[in-house]
């Protein structure tokens, strides 16, 4: 022990030391209790609210590809329908228009028909008139040049 003095004696260190070793104690423990658990139970919270919100975003970007892709789905769904819809419709379109084109071409070959049945009528009506009445018109032909010869 006189061994451990005598070295304590030749670094410097005298009865003080004790009284530091308190003051360091007491001055530990207040600061434990007022500065250092506060900080670090602050920061602990943090620490867990910064993980929290890491896990909560990838859950949230999680969703929201499973409801990008559901809607995908439904859109092209929707889209397929529509689609099938679009064509139903265009084809009864196409049909009726081929219905009512069909239906004009006829009544207009009927019209026609009629027509050339009665274009044909008068013209064999002309024809017949021209028949009956040539001698006669030649007759009056003749005798016009013979009484213009005759002048």
């Amino acid at each position: 022990m006189d061994a451990l003095l005598n070295i304590m004696k030749a670094l410097g260190v005298n009865d003080t030391l004790f009284l530091q070793f308190g003051i360091f104690v007491v001055s530990f423990v207040i600061l434990r209790f007022l500065v250092f658990k506060p900080f670090y139970l602050a920061f602990e919270s943090r620490h867990k609210a910064t993980e929290g919100n890491e896990e909560e975003a990838q859950n949230v970007i999680a969703q929201t590809l499973e409801l990008e892709s559901l809607y995908q789905k439904k859109a092209r769904s929707l889209n397929a329908d529509v689609k099938a819809i679009y064509d139903r419709a265009r084809l009864e379109a196409n049909l009726e228009n081929e219905k009512i084109l069909n239906e004009a071409k006829e009544k207009s070959r009927e019209t026609l028909d009629r027509y050339r049945a009665h274009i044909q009528e008068e013209f064999n009506k002309a024809r017949e008139g021209l028949i009956k009445e040539g001698p006669a018109i030649g007759a009056t032909i003749a005798q016009k040049l013979l009484a213009e010869e005759a002048r």
